[in-house]
């Protein structure tokens, strides 16, 4: 599970929180034919979501980039191992993660992700992301998929 050794802040985070976070990162993870979507729908209609290979604006670019994430990897494990938050009500968060992947050409790897995410509407009931923001090296990741 993606939040089992997670460290959280002090002050409890909400549950639905925690369920969105859960969710987003199975779904990242899932060959599933609609994680996609289901990724997309955890977000509002128009976020913004910066990932490896770019940005998406909107929904169907969100489940275009969840479609094509696939393209090299065979299998890929995401942890989040911290969280911070900038507001009481835990609707601005900073993540630290971990991200293991195995790709289509026998190379692996892993390494460490910060991840910002914006959440509209009330984080105590249903939240919606409205932005996921990831900063990582992509040298490892390019060094992987061209074989280098």
């Amino acid at each position: 599970m993606p939040l089992t050794n997670t460290i959280w802040p002090e002050a409890p985070a909400p549950k639905p929180v925690k369920d969105w976070l859960e969710t987003l990162f199975a779904l990242l993870d899932s060959k599933d034919i609609s994680a996609p979507e289901n990724a997309a729908a955890l977000y509002t209609e128009d976020a913004v979501v910066y990932g490896m290979a770019g940005k998406a604006v909107g929904t169907a670019e969100i489940i275009q980039a969840r479609e094509n994430s696939w393209a090299h990897m065979d299998s890929r494990k995401h942890e989040v191992l911290r969280v911070y938050s900038s507001k009481n009500d835990f609707s601005d968060l900073l993540l630290i993660g971990k991200l293991s992947a195995k790709f289509k050409n026998g190379r692996e790897v892993t390494d460490e992700f910060i991840v910002r995410l914006v959440f509209r509407g009330d984080t105590t009931v249903n939240p919606k992301g409205s932005l996921y923001q990831i900063w990582a090296d992509s040298a490892p990741w390019l060094k992987a998929i061209h074989g280098n």
